[in-house]
């Protein structure tokens, strides 16, 4: 199970982080969550903005057998996405972790690895929510949240434990079966595999379009030429 043991902090530098120094004394599925972060971070180390009222933690797998860090991320993303449908919040998983309602995001998933001789001991999925926090007014135009969306409050601890319960369900469900997963996962992408996108190249935008879409990057065809996109930065 997940968050048998869990471990509460008033304030953390970042859940990952803590789990990154800790891991060898933690058991597998511990769970450790802060009121506020005040160095969260997300993909590609951008800082993420993380005060009192969002819902920040972070899970550590240390399973006998370490399945694809890839598909931790899809776990989370469409398990998020699942429990905030049982809340009536639809959302859209924003290639390849972030979520949002409509234009503006709502949180994200960040998963690190942690290697011993380039072999995977442990994996750590960190989570990032806006809830009941204030929205800066200098991203509002960019995000929201859970909060503004359903005009009433909510209680941080249960939906972490709603989120975890769907991510247990989930991991027994897709454990042997991964490819399922990603066709969900792909299923709840903002974007599909032949579709058309706009993406930066040379201080222009340009057209291209997807070919395949992976948990690292995505296969675009511009002017004639497959190209590999590894950033949302690099897309319109």
């Amino acid at each position: 199970m997940l968050g048998e043991e869990i471990i509460a902090y008033d304030v953390l530098d970042s859940t990952n982080e803590f789990m990154k120094r800790e891991w060898e004394k933690l058991h597998d599925g511990a769970v450790v969550i802060a009121l506020e972060q005040t160095k969260g971070k997300g993909r590609m180390g951008r800082s993420w903005i993380s005060p009192r009222g969002g819902l920040w933690f972070s899970v550590l797998f240390k399973p006998r057998k370490i399945l694809d860090p890839n598909f931790y991320t899809k776990l989370f993303s469409v398990s998020i996405v699942q429990v905030l449908s049982d809340i009536e919040v639809k959302t859209k998983i924003k290639w390849p972790n972030d979520i949002y309602v409509w234009n503006k995001k709502l949180g994200g998933i960040l998963t690190e690895t942690i290697l011993t001789d380039e072999i995977v001991k442990a994996v750590i999925v960190g989570v990032g929510l806006n809830v009941n926090n204030e929205i800066p007014d200098e991203i509002r135009e960019k995000a929201v949240s859970l909060c503004e969306l359903t005009n009433r409050r909510w209680d941080i601890i249960p939906l972490m434990r709603r989120i975890l319960s769907k991510v247990w369900k989930n991991i027994n469900k897709y454990r042997k079966k991964p490819e399922a997963l990603t066709k969900v996962w792909k299923g709840l992408l903002t974007f599909k595999e032949g579709s058309s996108i706009d993406i930066k190249v040379g201080g222009f935008t340009k057209k291209a379009k997807i070919v395949k879409i992976l948990p690292d990057r995505l296969i675009v065809e511009l002017e004639g030429e497959r190209r590999d996109i590894f950033s949302l930065e690099q897309l319109y």
